[in-house]
């Protein structure tokens, strides 16, 4: 064994750990039972409830991952100089990450979730629609689940009349 073969086998695992980070345009890897939430600490259990949120960091695309949307709310109300290039979901049916932007979202107190948001994230709107006939709740868009998140609302003003939302502008069902 020569000298350089611990170097090399060294720098094959950084490259592999830095192969796990996603990038700005797809979405990061998670480590189930081992990477844990960035906002509560908990370990990360259920790909279906998992986010994330891509900032701009230090060395470029940085993923920030979540257990729950309510964890990923307060932890961008808490860090508002960060600046978020992305943010993705899994959808609840196939636990596949998608766009948060792209999503459906049915908010029902039927469903436990790891931080207790009662949030689920999904692709299609047949699909969300279909679990909100067992669940109840209120199928929306990204912008109404985000502020009924965080801190109770202290993303925005409850008082304003939050209208639940099934249809998406520029949105087409797949």
């Amino acid at each position: 064994m020569t000298r350089f073969t611990p170097i090399l086998f060294l720098g094959a695992i950084a490259l592999l750990g830095s192969c796990e980070r996603g990038t700005e345009d797809g979405p990061p890897t998670v480590r189930l039972g081992y990477d844990v939430c960035a906002q509560c600490n908990m370990i990360i259990s259920d790909e279906r409830w998992a986010t994330a949120t891509i900032i701009d960091g230090a060395r470029g695309p940085e993923p920030i991952l979540f257990d729950d949307f309510n964890c990923q709310v307060n932890y961008e109300i808490e860090h508002p100089e960060q600046d978020i290039l992305d943010r993705w979901s899994h959808d609840h049916s196939t636990s596949e990450w998608i766009r948060t932007r792209d999503a459906y979202f049915l908010i029902t107190p039927g469903m436990w979730t790891p931080m207790a948001s009662s949030v689920a994230a999904f692709m299609r709107e047949s699909d969300a629609r279909a679990l909100r006939e067992t669940h109840g709740g209120d199928l929306v868009t990204f912008d109404i689940v985000w502020k009924r998140l965080g801190f109770a609302g202290a993303c925005c003003d409850l008082d304003e009349d939050i209208e639940t939302h099934t249809d998406k502008e520029n949105h087409d069902e797949p």
